[in-house]
């Protein structure tokens, strides 16, 4: 097996990295599911074994992966060329980490911009949360300010003498009260199947998708 390096981005880059086959054999499989899928004009179908090792391991440490090989990955680990958005979110495992890391990254950029947090009431602090064009930032902003007023609602119902300190909060909310196993999670890896693009990333709307999930539960 090749010395690989690790790094947890997403679930195919963990299939690729944990594989019992070697890159380079991995390589081959992907050549034949190629040949399989009759996709022609394709770098791939002139690699040799150094070049196939090579780009497997790049697209283990992260390189995004083209829409055939995107095929030829499904087609070589599921027996299907269609299930290609499985690579991403194979299960509730991978889509529970996937949203914990977007909570993450998100709360980072602005948890700190209170005044922005606490200007919203229950009554519009979900409007235009579907608006297609929102931006991950003003979702989180609205997902912060319902959990502020959550810490808020504790005190007025005498749960809580003092307001919990939001930033505290916000850290343990999603492991505290949402697991893996969760009917929200299933939805949620159903949704972000659908939103992927054989031919790009869709961040910006994968990020949505989750927001808006976490939005509707609170």
């Amino acid at each position: 097996m090749n010395t690989r390096k690790k790094s947890n981005i997403n679930a195919l880059t963990t299939l690729l990295q944990t594989n019992n086959l070697t890159y380079t054999q991995i390589g081959e499989k992907i050549k034949e599911a190629m040949l399989d899928l009759g996709i022609k004009d394709d770098p791939w179908l002139d690699y040799d074994a150094w070049d196939a090792e090579k780009r497997v391991s790049r697209l283990a440490l992260g390189n995004k992966p083209k829409p055939n090989e995107k095929l030829a990955l499904a087609y070589w680990h599921f027996g299907d060329q269609n299930k290609w958005p499985y690579l991403y979110f194979p299960d509730n495992e991978s889509t529970y980490a996937f949203m914990q890391k977007v909570l993450e990254a998100e709360f980072s950029k602005v948890i700190n911009e209170e005044n922005k947090i606490k200007k919203w009431n229950k009554l519009n602090v979900r409007s235009g949360i579907t608006n297609k064009d929102i931006e991950p930032q003003k979702l989180t902003i609205r997902l912060l300010g319902l959990l502020y007023l959550h810490t808020v609602d504790e005190v007025r119902l005498g749960q809580r003498k003092r307001r919990r300190n939001l930033v505290k909060y916000a850290e343990g909310w999603f492991s505290d009260t949402i697991t893996p196993d969760a009917p929200l999670v299933t939805e949620i890896k159903i949704q972000l199947r659908q939103t992927l693009s054989l031919t790009g990333s869709r961040k910006k709307e994968l990020k949505q998708v989750v927001l808006r999930q976490l939005i509707s539960v609170l």
